[in-house]
């Protein structure tokens, strides 16, 4: 009997070999505790290289950790954050902004996901115009790749910094997908994040196994960040076997391999998908994520074959995810699937 497919999210996917092997290896002997281990030391460094930065670097098991802490360093509680209505710390962290930090979220209307500079400074306005009696704008936050996949240019990154450093605004960069950008811009991971203050950086959605970080780029938020990255829950006391995965993953140039993969394998299911005249895409692929509509009636069919999240029932929009795992054999098969769904032989 022919498995399902696994497209519902690159969170479903297992980690990868090399990753379990150093988890394995970190497991010899005994060592020091909450990050003090050599392994926690050879991954920041090895992420300092990577991003050519002597960046401070807090692991943290969880994205929505890495989101906290940046905002909870970042944010006074009579201050806010700006973002899109669809940005992930506004609906898809069960509003740990609001809880932990106590920040308020101010929402633009996104433009194929992103922000745009003119939006930006309106909203600045906006809400300085009564003073006190509204939040002083602190901090600029945006998802790269965004999260209907798109992806901004280098070009639009820098003309945000730029906004950044006129409003007096800290800059922050949500990279859950960071790599699969990164690929897509075909540049590295130092030039994605030029002019960025703060960078929650992916790992659980490439191939990690509960494993992020917090890069604070910005001196000027050093202090007491070590302090409040405890307060936050994120310092584990076994740091070593979360650190010991970032080795491979940058030494060996992983993460730009298991990316690579899954951008490749979304593109071929796109070009699947563009075949078929019962089914069009929402927004381009730029990345892992593809985003569809299909005819109401398939939905419970697709879902019986693909583990897939239907994104908007209102549109009947479908999200597919790929991943590093996702097979060729998964490929041959969905186009199998869905030519028999359109000639109507299922």
């Amino acid at each position: 009997m022919q498995e399902k497919i696994c497209l519902a999210s690159d969170n479903w996917t297992p980690a990868h070999p090399l990753v379990l092997e150093a988890i394995v290896a970190a497991n010899e002997g005994f060592a020091p505790s909450y990050g003090s281990d050599p392994l926690t030391e050879e991954a920041q460094k090895l992420i300092q290289k990577a991003f050519k930065s002597p960046c401070r670097v807090f692991p943290v098991p969880t994205g929505t950790g890495a989101n906290v802490l940046a905002l909870k360093l970042a944010c006074k509680r009579y201050e806010s954050v700006i973002c899109t209505d669809i940005a992930h710390i506004q609906y898809q962290e069960s509003g740990a902004a609001e809880s932990i930090v106590g920040c308020k979220l101010l929402l633009i209307p996104h433009v194929n996901g992103k922000l745009t500079p003119e939006a930006i400074v309106k909203k600045i306005k906006t809400e300085k115009a009564f003073g006190k009696h509204s939040t002083s704008p602190r901090l600029l936050s945006i998802t790269q790749p965004t999260e209907i996949g798109s992806v901004y240019s280098l070009e639009e990154l820098q003309q945000l910094s730029n906004l950044c450093k006129e409003e007096n605004l800290l800059f922050h960069m949500d990279g859950s997908r960071l790599y699969n950008a990164a690929v897509y811009l075909e540049t590295s991971l130092d030039k994605i994040a030029t002019g960025l203050d703060l960078l929650s950086l992916g790992g659980t959605k490439n191939g990690l196994m509960g494993a992020e970080s917090l890069l604070i780029f910005n001196p000027s938020l050093f202090e007491g960040s070590d302090h409040i990255h405890k307060q936050t829950l994120g310092l584990l006391s076994k740091m070593r076997y979360l650190s010991a995965q970032y080795i491979p993953f940058f030494k060996e140039n992983l993460w730009h391999t298991l990316a690579s993969t899954a951008n490749q394998k979304a593109q071929e299911i796109t070009s699947i998908i563009q075949k078929i005249p019962n089914l069009s895409l929402s927004h381009p692929t730029q990345t892992n994520q593809i985003f569809f509509t299909a005819p109401p009636s398939w939905i419970p069919l697709i879902q019986e074959k693909i583990f897939c999240y239907l994104w908007n029932q209102e549109k009947s929009e479908i999200r597919f995810i790929t991943s590093w795992n996702t097979s060729d054999q998964d490929i041959k098969n969905i186009k199998i699937f869905f030519t028999e769904l359109q000639n109507d032989k299922l």
